[in-house]
């Protein structure tokens, strides 16, 4: 949605964002000459780098407390409908009671009556008929407030129920151009199937508010929650779906994660009710999803319910170690009073940017934030700002992931953007005077001849290095809904890794994985329509930027990072290609493989991402073995027995960190016995130091036969 056009569009280089206007004199009256401290044009202060013009649209609406009745009451434990309706039946009248949620530690009762009354009266009813209330909220307002703590002990953890997990179908993707997303190279997200695998065995919950052609998706199950009929006029929520799974016909569409199982949760239109995306969440979460993603338009849906189904999947979700909920940064400009520029502020009373949520905005294909050319060829942003923007991934055009229509496209063929406003109001608009990017927008129906797709260059008949390609590819603009459901595929690829990870451990391995991205826009981008919407231009000590988060989502280093201690600590230090060597070593030699088994390496990458020190130190293992491969020479300056000592110190460490399953911890102390035996043995302590260098040297033969090219020089 745009909002504030006309004001965003007169602003434009060194056009002043806010402050009034600077007086003019009187026509036919000279003006005095200027002081001398103002004769020269008024230096405006330095801008920080970190500033922006923070001024989000208004999303909250008024307050609807005193009207008719239509609350959620949040309870503590199950009670009877008939038990709540004769509480509240002495002073309102034609009370009507929907039970909503029974599922611990979350009973939620939807109370309704033509009557009028204060949520803090119910509240004081249902507390005087001996009912354990712990809160009562607008089911149709939004809310700031935060819902009284749960006991998440009470509740059992999420697991699933009745989802059907899927195989590894062991297909190739196809390499075109508009699968670029995929790849390592243009801002891609790096997905290696080699060692990042397809996401089999894991459980993807899509929650939107439409979902034409989703007989395409081989989907497990579709889901209505507070709807009769599924909505069917706009492609949004299968996009959503087949850009991070894929569609299961033959020769379809493969995403991201082509092998997870995927369930789509329809919810009511937004201006309804805000209560069906919290109850989403919840139902998904409960279902046994392994990630959850919503980019249907939620802005100005905050509210104590939703607050409770965060932490619930937060506390219970995935088996109890927390299931990551996904949500696009959004996209709508608004000119804040006082100033001529848009702002593109995510709002930090929004959904998505409650800290529990991974925030994601679109790259551009290349590098940088996804700007899109206007019809006057100026570049302009397509996503909003914020302090909350985690992870970019990419939002340019991508291949359409579903075939055109065999007649005419839906009545609604664009889908709105997350952060736009319902498709009644101004459906996938562009912020510039209404014009739409040049390949159209986000969740635009594919239909033949639509102008959400465009042609890819080049695409048309194009054969693919490996895998089917489809006679023709059409491109389409995924923005900031498209690059959460790319993230949320990657997050699949990297559970399925290493299941064991829980929602902090998630967090972190992604973040210290992330490829980072310039805070300039690339010189491609020129000419900007307006510079302000750059901002900011720099980075904090973080790395944190307000338009690209911490970096670009990189699935090819989180999978490696994932699985194997040792190659967490190569990709950390910066060591991809040493990581994907070592990963084959694993895979293949018997050497590396012996070493220790799958399960003590998921378990020692947990133990490494919470504890820095013992991070370190696998880190500095990891450096000295590149400085010494390919080098006998500086393998003796440091004298016998120094690897075998590191190693010992590690693996006590490893040994002492943290509470371990019985059979790794097994393993752990076998693994330490033997090494302490080996230090007492000359012969012993120089087979460990010879297999430490015959695998140094491996993993690092680039660096040896570079160091042996310049002793040879």
């Amino acid at each position: 949605m745009s909002r504030g056009r006309g004001a965003a569009s007169r602003g434009g280089a060194g056009a002043p964002e806010e402050g009034p206007a600077r007086a003019r004199p009187a026509r036919g009256r000279p003006s005095a000459p200027p002081p001398a401290s103002t004769a020269s044009p008024r230096a405006r202060p330095p801008r920080p780098p970190w500033d922006f013009g923070y001024a989000p649209v208004p999303t909250a609406a008024g307050d609807d407390d005193g009207g008719p009745l239509d609350l959620v009451v949040a309870l503590r434990c199950a009670a009877a409908s008939g038990d709540v309706a004769a509480a509240l039946s002495a002073r309102w009248s034609a009370v009507e009671i929907e039970r909503v949620i029974e599922r611990p530690p979350i009973f939620w009762v939807r109370v309704r009556s033509p009557e009028r009354g204060r949520r803090a009266e119910v509240a004081a009813a249902l507390s005087a008929a001996a009912l354990p209330v712990r809160y009562v909220a607008s089911a149709r307002r939004p809310s700031a407030a935060v819902a009284p703590r749960f006991d998440a002990a009470a509740g059992a953890a999420a697991r699933p129920d009745g989802w059907t997990a899927r195989g590894a179908s062991f297909e190739e993707d196809p390499v075109t151009p508009g699968r670029w997303f995929l790849r390592d190279e243009e801002g891609g997200i790096g997905v290696d199937r080699r060692r990042c695998g397809s996401g089999a065995g894991m459980r993807l919950g899509v929650i939107d508010d439409d979902a034409w052609a989703a007989d395409e998706l081989g989907l497990d199950r579709e889901v209505l929650v507070m709807l009769e009929h599924p909505p069917r006029s706009q492609a949004h929520g299968s996009f959503m779906v087949a850009w991070a799974v894929g569609s299961r016909r033959p020769g379809g569409f493969r995403g991201v994660a082509p092998d997870a199982s995927p369930r789509l949760y329809l919810i009511p239109k937004p201006g309804s009710c805000v209560l069906a995306l919290p109850v989403a969440i919840v139902q998904a979460v409960s279902d046994g999803a392994d990630v959850v993603v919503c980019a249907a338009y939620v802005e100005g849906s905050t509210t104590p319910m939703l607050d409770d189904a965060l932490e619930f999947a937060a506390r219970l979700g995935r088996r109890g170690r927390g299931c990551p909920v996904v949500f696009p940064t959004g996209r709508e400009a608004s000119s804040p009073p006082a100033s001529l520029h848009a702002s593109f502020s995510l709002g930090f009373g929004e959904p998505a940017s409650d800290p529990r949520v991974f925030c994601v905005g679109p790259g551009a294909r290349g590098e940088g934030w996804f700007l899109w050319r206007d019809r006057r060829g100026r570049s302009r942003p397509f996503a909003n700002r914020g302090p909350a923007v985690r992870w970019l991934a990419p939002g340019d055009d991508l291949t359409c992931p579903l075939p055109p229509a065999s007649g005419a496209a839906p009545a609604s063929g664009a889908a709105p953007e997350s952060g736009a406003a319902p498709a009644s109001s101004a459906s996938g608009a562009a912020p510039e005077s209404g014009a739409s990017p040049a390949s159209g927008a986000s969740g635009a129906a594919p239909a033949s001849g639509a102008s959400g797709a465009a042609p890819a260059s080049g695409a048309s008949g194009a054969a693919p290095e490996s895998g089917a390609a489809p006679l023709s590819e059409r491109l389409c603009h995924a923005e900031s809904s498209g690059a959460s459901a790319l993230a949320a595929g990657v997050l699949l690829l990297v559970l399925s890794r290493n299941p064991a990870l829980r929602l902090p451990e998630l967090d972190a391995l992604v973040l210290r994985t992330l490829a980072p991205v310039p805070p300039a826009a690339p010189a491609s981008a020129e000419p900007i329509a307006d510079p302000w919407d750059l901002f900011p231009d720099g980075r904090d000590r973080d790395s944190h930027n307000a338009k690209h988060g911490y970096g670009r989502i990189d699935a090819g280093r989180a999978c490696l990072a994932a699985g194997d201690p040792v190659a967490l600590a190569l990709v950390l230090i910066g060591e991809d290609r040493a990581a994907r060597a070592w990963h084959d070593a694993r895979a293949a030699g018997p050497l590396a493989r012996g070493l220790y088994s799958r399960r003590l390496a998921r378990w020692a990458v947990r133990a490494l991402l919470a504890d820095p020190s013992l991070c370190h130190g696998v880190c500095a293992l990891a450096r000295h073995a590149r400085l010494t491969a390919g080098d006998d020479a500086r393998r003796r300056a440091h004298g016998a027995g120094v690897v075998l000592r590191q190693l010992s110190v590690l693996v006590r460490g490893l040994a002492a960190s943290r509470q371990a399953p019985p059979r790794v911890r097994d393993e752990v102390a076998a693994l330490l016995d033997d090494l302490e035996r080996s230090a007492t043995d000359a012969a012993a302590v120089q087979a460990v130091e010879s297999r430490f260098g015959e695998l140094a040297d491996a993993v690092f033969a680039d660096a040896a036969e570079r160091r042996a090219r310049q002793g040879a020089a």
